[in-house]
């Protein structure tokens, strides 16, 4: 065994000589062309290893007792485990030797297969093929380089005339490449050393139709296809092929929701060009959303009597977990069914997570979080006054005594959609284990929306708010509400408990988070997503808001100069007057000019007003 092989085991955590002396493993099958020093699964030098509660789902409809499975490429353990444990027989693909040997050790119950596809057996043939990393590390360095469509046709020949493939294919132009921030990427990743001969490949299917076009040549027929978001190694949104492209369909503002928090949750603390949620909600409105996914995940099975695909509209999942529901439309009526339940109750920081999501029912509505920020751009104070107070009443309406309970309880702005019934709360994560007082939650919505128009450089009625906590008063107060700093610094703590939840922040982020959200002021960038673009942007604020501090001073001290001018000749004037005989005179001389003419004008306004008399008395 090489050095590399030793260091590459050392920064897995094994032991050099606890490998050498392990007894030899007999679930794995060494087919030619494997790769030995080097390993996919090392996070520092490799892409994230694709998993999903959405993603196992989908694979778990096809895997079952007396099915073969064959599993393409490095994947997380969860996903390939949960395929052995459905009873199927695994077969799981690595090009390292080291990581097949690693997994066959850890998962007896399944054969692992090492080295390049190009070395698959063409006479074996499987049920099911998962390919969810793609196909870009299938390829060997020991071997034949195929193409990316040679790799798909391969992937194709594996599967039985009754077999389905499951492939999740990279999109070129996805919108996790077109904010992509990553400067040394290519000297950093290896997926990053060989761009330039993919990107220029003709035969790479470039499109979802491209795409079926090739499995079609293949022998295989697509049945379904979805856009995967937000990222092709956790896809936590996949949107069917029966919602892309329909601007028209009550699912949108649902989708829309879906998509904000999850690009929200994988590009956190990110540093990229521009914050992703503004290209894809531009695409939303233009029902290009498949256009700008990261990944597209197809369904595709072979000649024959093949299992039935489901069809999905919209599936929402965890990245990390096994809770994913789908939300359907049927008849003008929204349904939301869990596909996926919880493996386990789970509680974190005072909240508890939701395993049975609601959606409102009704086809014909907006997002009020859309809604209030299309108003704030219009400076329709008028309207936002009516949407902000019929979320307050409705708010309060769900209250007990003055506390809310349940998911209403953290909802914000981007969680309520309102229909002509009224509003109604869409799908949430989480929810209080105690109540917690209404006026703590109301001011944590407001607020919410109010970090978000300061932090997002849109435009609002209000730039000259000094920081978030006074554009939070000036919206409370449309509203009628009074708000104090103490109130939203426990607005700030409830939302720092929402995101300790889901996040599972430590206590120095914890910290770091509170003095974040609480100095938010109009020249802070994103609190969330660090984009680029939002950083320039914020950078311009803080100069404008300095160009006018510098021009207040300036103005200043030009009326303190004036003032000081003016002040200092009226001193001259009293001390001349009051120090010299000259000055005595002119002020004696001035007071008896004053005295006179003030004499002169009274007897000028008397005469007159005798004559006036007289005038009357005549006539």
């Amino acid at each position: 065994m090489s050095e590399r092989c030793a260091a590459l085991l050392r920064d897995q955590g094994t032991d050099y000589a606890a490998a050498l002396s392990a007894p030899p493993v007999t679930n794995l099958r060494r087919l030619g062309g494997e790769m030995f020093a080097w390993t996919d699964g090392d996070p520092r030098r490799s892409s994230a290893l694709p998993r999903g509660a959405v993603l196992r789902h989908l694979l778990g409809r096809y895997a079952g007792p007396g099915r073969s499975v064959l599993v393409a490429g490095p994947h997380a353990d969860e996903v390939v485990v949960a395929l052995a444990d459905s009873g199927a027989s695994v077969s799981w693909l690595l090009r390292s030797l080291l990581d097949a040997e690693d997994a066959a050790r850890n998962h007896p119950q399944i054969t692992v297969l090492s080295g390049a596809v190009s070395k698959l057996d063409p006479t074996e043939k499987y049920d099911l093929v998962v390919a969810a990393d793609g196909v870009d590390r299938l390829n060997s360095a020991e071997g034949e380089q195929l193409s990316a469509a040679e790799l798909i046709d391969r992937l194709a020949e594996a599967v039985r005339p009754e077999g389905v493939l499951v492939l999740v294919h990279d999109n070129r132009l996805g919108v996790h490449h077109t904010v992509r921030l990553e400067p040394g990427a290519r000297e950093r990743l290896d997926s990053e050393w060989y761009p330039a001969e993919d990107e220029n490949d003709p035969q790479r299917p470039a499109s979802p139709e491209q795409l079926a076009a090739r499995l079609t040549t293949a022998g295989l027929s697509v049945d379904a296809s979805y856009a995967a978001f937000p990222d092709p190694a956790a896809l936590t949104v996949l949107i069917g092929d029966g919602l892309q492209g329909k601007v028209s369909s009550p699912l949108r503002p649902r989708l829309g929701t879906a998509l904000s928090q999850a690009l929200a949750a994988a590009f956190r603390d990110r540093p990229v060009l521009c914050d992703p949620r503004r290209l894809v909600k531009r695409a939303l409105l233009a029902g290009a959303e498949t256009t700008v996914a990261p990944a597209w995940l197809v369904i595709a099975r072979g000649p024959g009597d093949a299992p039935a695909v489901d069809r999905h509209e919209l599936l929402v999942g965890d990245a990390r977990g096994t809770f994913a529901y789908e939300v359907s439309s049927t008849a003008g009526e929204v349904r939301t069914t869990v596909v996926e339940p919880l493996a386990e109750p789970i509680e974190r920081s005072g909240l508890r997570r939701i395993s049975e999501p609601t959606a409102p029912g009704a086809d014909d509505g907006y997002v009020l979080e859309e809604r209030l920020l299309h108003l704030a751009a219009t400076n329709d104070l008028r309207g936002m006054r009516l949407e902000l107070a019929q979320f307050d009443t409705w708010l309060r309406a769900l209250a007990l005594d003055g506390l809310l309970s349940g998911p209403a309880a953290l909802a914000g702005v981007a969680d309520v959609f309102v229909t002509e019934r009224g509003p109604a709360l869409l799908p949430t994560r989480w929810e209080p284990v105690e109540p917690v007082p209404v006026e703590t939650a109301a001011v944590r919505a407001v607020w919410q929306l109010a970090v978000q128009l300061i932090t997002s450089g849109q435009p609002h009625p209000w730039p000259i708010a000094s920081n978030a906590v006074d554009l939070t008063a000036i919206m409370l107060g449309m509203v009628g509400q009074g708000v104090g700093a103490e109130q939203v610094r426990e607005a700030v703590e409830l939302h720092l408990r929402l995101e300790t939840a889901d996040l599972e922040l430590s206590l120095s982020e914890q910290h770091d988070r509170r003095l974040q959200l609480l100095a938010v002021t109009p020249g802070t960038a994103a609190v969330d997503v660090p984009g680029f673009r939002e950083l320039t942007e914020a950078l311009w604020r803080q100069r404008y808001e300095a160009s006018h501090l510098l021009a207040m001073m300036e103005w200043t001290e030009q009326m303190i100069k004036s003032r000081d001018l003016a002040v200092s000749k009226m001193d001259w004037e009293v001390q001349f007057y009051k120090k010299t005989w000259a000055g005595r005179f002119l002020w004696v001389a001035r007071s008896g000019y004053r005295v006179i003419v003030r004499d002169s004008r009274k007897f000028v306004r008397g005469r007159r007003a005798r004559r006036a008399e007289q005038t009357n008395a005549v006539r």
